[in-house]
């Protein structure tokens, strides 16, 4: 007799995530997948692993259009792939799970906390939990005097964003203050913090209850000043005093479920600071996989459905941009071309071809 097919509704905007997911399950037995999106003739539709897609307009409609789509496509797992999609699913949390089985996720409270990075340091800092390195809010008292003071470089980042979007770096404090004139930025939504040369860190968790069951670190080559971006030249190969470093915070926000932090490594001391939590998944978990042997999708799915996730011992690779090998291949120093992303694009080709249409 054939196993029945469990089906999963995947939420999110952004197509390289979902593909991501979907390459890193693609042999999964017995599994369907499904897509809920408000990103117009998002690319993933055309994905061979995709059952069937659902477009909605605004955040504030997964109340009512996720319940829609449960019962429509007789879904037994929902798991939300991006970080405003998988907040709404917390916030409706104990309506979803009346009708499926939904992915581990920090309470709302903590959730809104965790991604907000204005939020998150006040957090630590009321936890004495010191993560970051200095910083300063906008609005904050006695603004003028504490930023004649402030350590410069540093960098203007909104208090809500990914990918780098937004951050702008300052060498003084009458730049700072002629910007904040020039843009009218509002206090609330920007905040300065201290400009750290090193390189970047990405540790990817799996909670309960703020313990991490599971982990991947991948490390960036030193980034330039002005470079926010993610990063496709990476090592991956474990720091277990980097997981060490985020237990404290990760024990105070009850963490939950998949959980992205970025975080940089001082050149100079090696010290380590905290950027930013992503309450979601990420650009690289293709890498994670090929490069670590860490298949965190499926763990996430096993974990919703309660099932033992299969043994795998962590591996260490490197993964490099293709700037880098077309630069390593003009210094004759010949890179292998199996060290680049793009291979595990051709599996699902027609999909990618059309992201990038």
């Amino acid at each position: 007799m054939k196993a029945k097919q469990r089906n999963v509704l995947l939420i999110a905007y952004d197509e390289h995530l979902i593909l991501s997911f979907l390459y890193c399950t693609r042999n999964l037995k017995g599994f369907n997948y499904y897509l809920l999106t408000h990103k117009p003739n998002n690319s993933v539709r055309w994905s061979r692993y995709i059952k069937g897609v659902h477009y909605y307009k605004e955040y504030s409609e997964l109340e009512t259009v996720i319940p829609e789509r449960l019962r429509e496509w007789g879904i037994d797992l929902l798991m939300p792939v991006g970080e405003k999609e998988s907040l709404e699913v917390s916030r409706h949390r104990a309506t979803f799970e009346k009708l499926c089985k939904v992915m581990p996720l920090t309470d709302t409270d903590h959730f809104e906390i965790a991604t907000n990075k204005v939020s998150l340091n006040r957090f630590l800092l009321e936890k004495e939990i010191p993560l970051m390195s200095a910083t300063l809010e906008l609005d904050a008292q006695n603004f003028d005097e504490k930023l004649k003071a402030f350590p410069f470089p540093a960098l203007l980042k909104p208090a809500l964003g990914a990918f780098g979007a937004g951050i702008r770096r300052l060498d003084s404090a009458e730049q700072t203050r002629a910007l904040i004139k020039a843009e009218s930025l509002q206090p609330g939504a920007f905040y300065l913090q201290e400009y750290i040369s090193g390189t970047d860190i990405n540790c990817i968790v799996v909670c309960e209850d703020g313990e991490v069951l599971y982990s991947s670190e991948q490390e960036s080559p030193p980034k330039e000043p002005n470079n926010f971006n993610k990063n496709d030249d990476l090592v991956f190969a474990q720091h277990p005093e980097v997981v060490d470093f985020l237990r404290p915070m990760l024990k105070a926000l009850n963490y939950q479920g998949i959980g992205c932090i970025d975080l940089r490594r001082d050149s100079n001391t090696g010290k380590i600071y905290l950027l930013e939590i992503n309450a979601r998944f990420w650009g690289s978990m293709m890498a994670s996989k090929v490069r670590a042997n860490v298949n965190f999708p499926l763990i996430m799915i096993k974990r919703t459905l309660g099932e033992s996730i299969p043994d795998f011992e962590r591996t260490e690779g490197e993964q490099i941009s293709l700037s880098t090998f077309i630069r390593k291949t003009l210094r004759l120093q010949f890179p292998s071309p199996f060290a680049l992303k793009y291979w595990t694009y051709l599996d699902d080709p027609m999909a990618r071809i059309l992201k990038y249409l």
